[in-house]
């Protein structure tokens, strides 16, 4: 039989990977250029209002999933992004659809990505965070790798329309049936799972719980929402539109698969971040994360075909990937796991800041200048700018940590 630990984490990671559709927004873009005629700027619209809802409903969906549970979270995730999809089909317009994606599918996604985390590592021991973070969202990062050339077959053998009438059915039933199996450990094996994870003899302190109103007066909460707002920031201006990327910097074709292969190493980096996280702590996770995505955008300005393509593209996965096993597992060790889902959402802001105005603006460089070299000069910059504020970090994390534990 089953740890109903290891449940919880099953149907979180397979409610994470139907979120990924989330990924696969560039496979649907693409659509709607070719068959609808909207620009690069307008195609991109929609997503940039899906980040910026999804990042900001995060601090109202972690509260609620710290009030009530993630099994309500999960369900009313699946009630908004099926309906998302359903009312997309129905109106076909940028406006329409930067309402009804934008806001609607990007408030349900910060439902179901605010309750599957917090509720599976609520069953293991602090010294395993890292690895079951990095189970439950590798699979929302891989979810494009399988989606986006199943998207992409049925944009071509059904049209947009009904690809998303489809597409928000298998949201509705996935997500809102395995809602079911979210569940947190009760006090008492709360308790139980720290004392196991204690080495004989040794009690193991449990970090000072901070509610949302002590988390923001944080220094180390401030530099760790920079840094956020950079590092995603600098992946989402290009992850948004891998596709026109491919087309437009690089004249090749089959874009779409640029976007399955960034999928795979985004993959490979959200477990293998969880890993890395768990042996060397999360500020040297950071760094080593955010060198590997600065020289991703070098090698985006000097490629020259597929393979100088795919190996910036890779590198970028990789450390996109692992922000959303390190920055979590950051917050869980600084500010405790009480109030874990409304602190993760406060930091998740940042994802709106950075990830929503950057897409938007890269898209709308290279309508001007005929190229997303802008962009990519953009995200190093970026990414040089959150290295500086990591080294920072070191010197902030160390100050609080002897406050809260003096304070707890």
């Amino acid at each position: 039989m089953l740890y109903q630990g290891t449940k919880v984490t099953i149907a979180g990671s397979i409610i994470n990977f139907a979120l990924g559709t989330s990924y696969v927004w560039s496979v649907f873009a693409s659509g709607l250029i070719r068959e609808l005629g909207w620009s690069n700027t307008a195609a991109t619209l929609p997503y940039t209002f899906m980040v910026l809802t999804f990042s900001m409903v995060m601090v109202f969906a972690g509260r609620f999933q710290d009030r009530l549970g993630p099994r309500f979270g999960s369900f009313l995730s699946g009630i908004l992004t099926g309906a998302a999809f359903l009312l997309c089909a129905l109106l076909l317009t940028p406006l329409g659809m930067a309402f009804f994606y934008g806001l609607l599918f990007g408030a349900g996604v910060a439902f179901g990505y605010s309750a599957v985390t917090p509720a599976a590592i609520k069953w293991f021991p602090p010294e395993r965070r890292g690895l079951i973070t990095g189970i439950v969202i590798t699979s929302h990062g891989i979810a494009a790798l399988v989606l986006s050339p199943v998207i992409n077959s049925l944009l071509i053998r059904v049209g947009t329309r009904s690809t998303f009438f489809i597409w928000g059915l298998v949201l509705f039933i996935v997500i809102t049936v395995l809602s079911r199996n979210l569940i947190n450990p009760t006090k008492e094996k709360s308790a139980e799972i720290r004392e196991n994870a204690s080495p004989p003899g040794v009690e193991r302190k449990p970090v000072p719980a901070l509610d949302w109103h002590q988390t923001i007066r944080q220094p180390v909460f401030l530099t760790l929402w920079l840094m956020m707002t950079f590092s995603a920031g600098a992946g989402l201006m290009l992850v948004a539109n891998l596709v026109p990327i491919a087309e437009m910097n690089f004249k090749l074709e089959a874009g779409y698969l640029l976007v399955s292969f960034f999928a795979l190493f985004s993959a490979a980096g959200r477990f293998g971040g969880g890993i890395i996280t768990d042996r060397t702590g999360y500020l040297f996770a950071m760094k080593a994360v955010l060198l590997v995505m600065s020289l991703a955008m070098v090698l985006y300005l000097v490629a020259d075909g597929w393979p100088g393509v795919a190996l910036a593209t890779g590198l970028l996965g990789f450390g996109y990937g692992s922000l959303f096993t390190v920055f979590p597992s950051a917050v869980a060790e600084l500010f405790g796991l009480e109030n874990f889902g409304v602190n993760y959402g406060l930091l998740f802001t940042a994802v709106g800041i950075g990830g929503g105005l950057g897409p938007f603006a890269s898209s709308y460089l290279a309508d001007l200048v005929g190229t997303y070299n802008p962009a990519f000069i953009m995200g190093f910059i970026a990414c040089l700018t959150a290295f500086a504020l990591a080294l920072y970090l070191g010197r902030t994390a160390m100050s609080h940590t002897r406050n809260s534990t003096v304070s707890g």
